[in-house]
């Protein structure tokens, strides 16, 4: 059982909860990974990390120095890269969108941007230099996502600033990427329908992903992997448990596509988390796609999915209609309560449409629709307080013999889309947080996400022997020096330490190293005191390199700038058994966030607001670092918690 952390809040503040970090699983060695398509390296180009396809070829990568790194295709490794890659894009998907297509389709030009996640509703460029500010936050993430094409021009460069760091940064594109000569990117270039090329002498500190194209780099571009760990949470494997109103799908819970009497049918590379399925009718067209779940056909599951299903269309069409007065049409920006809502005609979805939930987490939103049910093109639904995807329903064919459901290409939604006697389909690049069901006709998707629950990363990274076994890093303010401390439970041919220091989290100096215990089976602890002082708070992050040269960096660490004016924040008792009190003097309102760190570098908390206490729901025995985040800095309390 995962341990917890409870907060117990005494002022006007809002709680928000957060998984897990986002995790590549076996992709972390990855810098280069199609699911379906061809890489290839220019000549004197270098690849720092490992390179994959499940369905091409690998040809131009030569021994070290100019590759560092294996070569995977269509193996057992690259089978389960094609999965961890979907889990991974739909993680991604699945953060709340903060500006929905309020920037142009052109970034550059000399601006500066701040931390969010961006939707642009069309194909995109970049131009000039590009700066992601993280405005003080180590863990700031930029997720700039393109519906459609995205081409960085020649000899552009994307900065980061403020803590930004190149593993929190990822570019997503429905279409080609395109990256010109000399340009020097920082991030994950992520394509879903296209391929990934980066330019003559280009270079790259993130990976390059695709889920169907080839991956290229020209003449003496360069390609390494981020010098970090994201940090960007996740809500993987969070169940969706519907209200007792609405639970009625049975089986059906456990599939992404089904129907009753009809075929389901694929065309690309679509992404599938759930079971598929058909009692009459027949599968195809899904071998090129990524699918985590079962096939059934005509077996006990689909006989007992077509009983559920005819079941749950009784259930929700004999709720209580609550709204009956609505247009035909919904979205262009509407926000809409919770209820049960009736059109006795076809209708459609177009736009965006909020459903707000009211603070309400019994809430459910039912749509039945006399008739066929259309959703636009770029659709997108966004859910607010309390609204949960296992409660939404659209129901075509409400009541009468046939409406069918289309949902068009790039549409974003969440919910059950149950058609009645005709056919349930969506378009390319479709992403659905639901299932598509149908009561005699066809289910078909095509190159769409469709998923019932963002699942968890589970695999682990490949196996190489690492040569130490790290068991924490950090630092602490010790009067106006830096203390950083580190501990390995195994050392093996472990050559030295290197320590690395940064003001602005981009560019690092080393400012010492120290040796390490070659080979060691016993836990062994470090230290070292830096005295420099600085303005602002500074970064650190640890390299170890063994005898054969190899080497890995740990994740980074900020600390504050250890002057004696951030005494007026407090925390007490320390060591703390159940509770820690924190006390600040200053303006409550200038605290950005504050997050809680384990001695592994992990996030276990976090929340962008003040905070007065933080109860412990469990043991949690040992030691972590309060983070609290300021604008321009960030203080840094260490405590310990014990029995």
């Amino acid at each position: 059982m995962k341990k917890k952390i409870l907060i117990i809040v005494f002022i006007l503040c809002r709680l928000t909860s957060f998984g897990q970090a986002i995790n590549f699983g076996i992709l972390e060695s990855f810098v280069g990974f199609t699911e379906t398509g061809d890489i290839a390296i220019g000549a004197g180009a270098n690849w720092t990390g490992d390179v994959g396809t499940n369905d091409g070829i690998i040809s131009g990568f030569g021994l070290p120095p100019s590759f560092i790194g294996d070569t995977y295709t269509i193996d057992a490794v690259t089978a389960q890269c094609r999965i961890d890659l979907v889990k991974v894009y739909i993680q991604l998907n699945d953060r709340f969108v903060d500006y929905p297509e309020t920037h142009i389709p052109a970034f550059g030009g000399g601006e500066t941007i701040t931390p969010g996640v961006y939707s642009i509703g069309s194909a995109g460029s970049i131009g000039g230099a590009l700066t992601l500010d993280g405005e003080g936050n180590p863990n700031a993430f930029f997720i700039i996502k393109f519906y459609g094409a995205l081409t960085v021009g020649a000899g552009s460069v994307i900065n980061l600033i403020g803590g930004t760091q190149s593993c929190n940064v990822f570019f997503i594109a429905d279409g080609a990427f395109s990256v010109g000569a000399s340009a020097n990117v920082k991030g994950t270039l992520f394509s879903t329908l296209g391929a990934v090329g980066l330019g003559a002498d280009g270079v790259l500190e993130g990976r390059m992903f695709s889920l169907g194209g080839a991956i290229v780099t020209g003449a003496g571009a360069t390609v390494r992997s981020p010098p970090c760990t994201s940090t960007i949470p996740t809500f993987c494997a969070s169940t969706c448990s519907p209200v007792s109103s609405v639970d009625v799908l049975g089986v059906l819970s456990n599939f992404a596509l089904f129907t009753s009497l009809g075929n389901v049918s694929n065309t690309g590379t679509s992404g599938i988390i759930g079971n598929i399925g058909t009692d009459v009718g027949t599968i195809s067209g899904f071998m090129p796609a990524i699918v985590s779940g079962s096939f059934h056909t005509a077996d006990a599951n689909t006989a007992q999915a077509s009983i559920d299903l005819v079941n749950a269309y009784n259930v929700l069409i004999a709720l209580p209609n609550t709204v009956t007065t609505h247009a035909a049409d919904f979205g262009i920006g509407e926000t809409i309560n919770a209820g049960v809502y009736f059109i006795n005609a076809a209708g459609s979805l177009g736009g965006s449409i909020t459903l707000d939930g009211q603070n309400d987490s019994n809430a459910i939103f039912v749509f039945k629709f006399a008739g066929a049910f259309t959703v636009a093109a770029q659709s997108k639904m966004v859910l607010i307080n309390g609204a949960s995807r296992c409660n939404i329903f659209f129901i075509g064919g409400a009541g009468v013999a046939t409406g069918a459901i289309t949902i068009a290409a790039g549409a974003i939604l969440q919910g059950t889309f149950l058609s009645h006697g005709g056919a349930c389909v969506s378009g390319a690049s479709v992403i659905l947080a639901g299932r598509q069901l149908s009561i005699g006709g066809a289910v078909t998707t095509s190159s769409g996400l469709i998923y019932n629950n963002p699942e968890c990363v589970t695999s682990v990274p490949l196996g190489r022997t690492l040569p130490i076994e790290l068991l924490s890093f950090s630092g602490e303010c010790d009067h106006q020096s830096i203390v950083l401390t580190w501990s390995t439970a195994a050392e093996v041919n472990n050559d030295y330490f290197s320590i690395e220091r940064s003001i602005d989290g981009v560019n690092w100096e080393l400012i010492t190293k120290v040796n390490g215990q070659g080979n060691s089976t016993s836990i062994k602890n470090y230290s070292f005191v830096d005295l420099a002082r600085y303005n602002d708070f500074s970064y650190y992050r640890l390299k170890q390199t063994d005898h054969d040269r190899q080497f890995k960096y740990s994740a980074t660490i900020a600390l504050d700038k250890c002057s004696e004016d951030i005494s007026e924040l407090a925390i007490y008792p320390n060591p703390a058994q159940e509770t820690l009190n924190l006390s600040y003097g200053g303006d409550k309102d200038k605290i950005i966030s504050i997050s809680l760190y384990n001695v592994l570098g992990e996030r276990v908390y976090y929340a962008d607001f003040c905070q007065p206490k933080i109860v412990f729901e469990n043991k949690l025995n040992g030691i972590y670092f309060l983070h609290v985040n300021f604008a321009k800095e960030i203080i840094i309390k260490k405590f310990t918690v014990v029995d």
